[in-house]
């Protein structure tokens, strides 16, 4: 009986190491995000003018399927305080109306792919590095088909490369309009926290985020662009990291109310594919140390929801769910309601990252928009 209470009293305090660990991850977490808030940085620039003419800025979207997102963000990109020099869509073998949304709006180049990528390319990369190709401009600007960026995104983007210089890289606030949208809230956290993207655990980023990519053309060129990384699912971590390794700077911020986006819009399968395909593969990522840190935080979190009908279980919940909630704010329109149903949500996360292991590890293989990719 005393062995029984001596092992329970261990367990009680490694749960509160665990804790405590997780709380001050959380601060260290949340501290440097909050340098990279893109609003801040706007307001360090707002006086200053720009003349548009010397920023001739490509935009190439690679779109499969996404006639119904087109048709949101053209108008918006068309309505920038620093006009694009041109807009190109990338169609990737869309089965949808995609280029005949695309050709209806003006000033608009459509390139259209009719058959499947090329052996040893993925299929978002084969349609940027097409984008490229047929590009014009002095600067690149990589955008997924979902973002809605506000009126000053391009002029914003501008002014920070004038700083920073390199390539940029933005994860957009997300929107929520249906319930299962919710639960990107772990997944929002990992990617925006615990990828060493923002500044912690180590001042250079593992890599970028995917959604919003901003370069010169020179820059570009001598990383080798998409080509260097063409058979990579997660081309935005390996093309952060070229940059990096060619002696070029990564600067990544938070889209805050700058640039928007709904992630997985069509329903919970297309979420549950989405983040199947590259979840598990991008867990180590950010190196060993960070690895160590997320792992850390995520048991801090799952321990909280243990001993949950004990007074300190209880404690432990709802100051998880106040972190948590802080923690989401800055990233999408998560409320106070999401926080407290993060059992919930954390549960689906495991299940994902198992079904990511999965079918990485065994059948080497992912499925995302129609399409078989190998994952080596």
């Amino acid at each position: 009986m005393e062995l029984l209470e001596k092992g329970r009293g261990w367990i009680i305090w490694l749960e509160n190491i665990i804790f405590f660990s997780f709380l001050i991850i959380s601060a260290f977490y949340y501290y440097y995000s909050t340098k990279r808030v893109l609003h801040l940085k706007e307001k360090a620039f707002n006086d200053e003018k720009l003349n548009a003419e010397n920023y001739c800025v490509s935009v190439i979207i690679p779109a499969r399927n996404e006639e119904k997102n087109l048709s949101k963000l053209l108008p918006l990109l068309l309505d920038q305080s620093v006009r694009p020099y041109e807009i190109i869509i990338v169609d990737d073998n869309s089965t949808d109306n995609t280029s005949v949304v695309a050709s209806s709006f003006p000033n608009v180049c459509v390139v259209k792919l009719t058959t499947e990528p090329p052996k040893g390319w993925i299929g978002k990369s084969w349609a940027i590095w097409n984008g490229y190709l047929n590009s014009h401009g002095d600067y690149l600007l990589f955008l997924d088909a979902d973002v809605e960026p506000s009126n000053v995104f391009i002029e914003s983007l501008v002014k920070i490369h004038k700083k920073y210089g390199g390539l940029l890289s933005i994860w957009p606030y997300q929107r929520l309009e249906k319930f299962y949208e919710h639960f990107t809230l772990p997944f929002n956290l990992m990617i925006v926290y615990a990828s060493n993207n923002l500044g912690f655990p180590n001042k250079k980023p593992s890599g970028a985020f995917g959604p919003v990519i901003f370069t010169s053309k020179k820059d570009y060129q001598l990383i080798g662009g998409h080509e260097a990384i063409k058979d990579s699912v997660l081309e935005d971590i390996k093309l952060g990291r070229l940059y990096s390794e060619h002696g070029l700077n990564v600067s990544n911020f938070l889209g805050n109310h700058t640039v928007k986006f709904r992630m997985y819009p069509l329903g919970l399968k297309q979420l549950f594919e989405g983040f199947s395909k590259n979840m598990s593969s991008g867990a180590i990522t950010g190196g060993w140390f960070s690895f160590i840190l997320a792992i850390l935080w995520m048991f801090g979190i799952y321990s909280s929801m243990t001993s949950i009908f004990t007074f300190g279980g209880i404690l432990r919940y709802f100051v998880t769910s106040i972190v948590l909630y802080i923690m989401a704010k800055p990233t999408g329109e998560y409320t106070f309601y999401d926080a407290l149903l993060y059992p919930m949500y954390y549960a689906f996360f495991l299940i994902v990252f198992f079904n990511s292991l999965y079918l990485t590890i065994f059948k080497k293989e992912v499925y995302w928009k129609g399409r078989k990719i190998d994952v080596q």
